[in-house]
Order: structure tokens, then sequence, then C-alpha cells
């Protein structure tokens, strides 16, 4: 009997582990565009605000907590930003270039900071890895209408 729960035990939790990690689909090495994924964790600031996710100064998705979305994106350098709301960049937000290559895949986060008299958000760029594990931590699910 206890030889069953073993085998059922290491069953569910390598097929938890594969079912997170296949859905950050990585891009094919053949593919003319790079991939972005945008992810947004779980936290109690801010977590009644969407917030808009932003590639060269224009909306691209509107996250809410633990969700995330990804777009193709053509080669060549890209601003990425995060911010509490709107459809186009503002001048003070936080701006990070990515040099996107086809065929590869990027990982932006989407971080609320917060101070005592000013709350933003900012995008980090992170490994797949880290992706990963945020993705199965925080149980994050794809925004398929990102939010609209």
């Amino acid at each position: 009997m206890k030889l069953y729960i073993i085998i059922f035990l290491t069953i569910f939790i390598t097929s938890n582990e594969v079912i997170y990690s296949q859905e950050l689909k990585e891009n094919s090495k053949d593919s003319k565009t790079g991939m972005v994924y945008f992810i947004r964790g779980k936290g109690f600031s801010g977590s009644a605000t969407s917030f808009s996710a932003l590639i060269d100064k224009n909306r691209v998705c509107k996250l809410n907590n633990r969700r995330y979305s990804v777009h193709e994106i053509t080669p060549g350098l890209h601003d990425f930003e995060a911010q509490f709301s709107g459809k186009k960049g503002k001048g003070k937000a936080e701006i990070i270039d990515i040099t996107i290559e086809a065929g590869k895949t990027y990982y932006i986060q989407m971080v609320m900071q917060e101070s005592l008299l000013i709350n933003d958000v900012s995008p980090f760029e992170i490994t797949r890895n880290s992706a990963l594990r945020l993705v199965k931590d925080d149980k994050i699910k794809l925004d398929e209408n990102c939010g609209d």
C-alpha cells in the first residue's frame, strides 16, 4: 500500500512540474520574431488596479494579479515599460531597453514598488527559471484577452 502512495505522489508532483513548465512555451529557434512574456505576480498593493504593459510607448496588454501575456516582437531594440494605467507611455515611467533577437524568448516581471509618497510599477527582465518558478508559486495564468 505504501508503494502505491509513493508512486501516486511521485506522478502527481512530476506532472504538476510539467504542467507549469509547458505554460511558458519557448520561441521556436526558426522563428523570425522574438517572444516576450509580461508577468504579474500576486500582491496586495495595487491588486485592485490592472497594470498596463507597454512596448515602444504603446499599450499591448492590461494585466490583473496573477496573470501573464505573451507577445511576438520584431527583432531589434525595443522599450518595455509597466504603469498603472493609460494607453500611452508616461515620461516618468521606468523603461528597460532590450535588443530582441529572432527565435529567442524574454521574460519581464511587472513589480509594484512602494514608497512613502509614490507607488510605481517597474519592469524587470528575469530568467526563464525565475519566470517558471513565479508562475508555479503564484499560480499565474495566461490572460488571453489581455484585460480588454
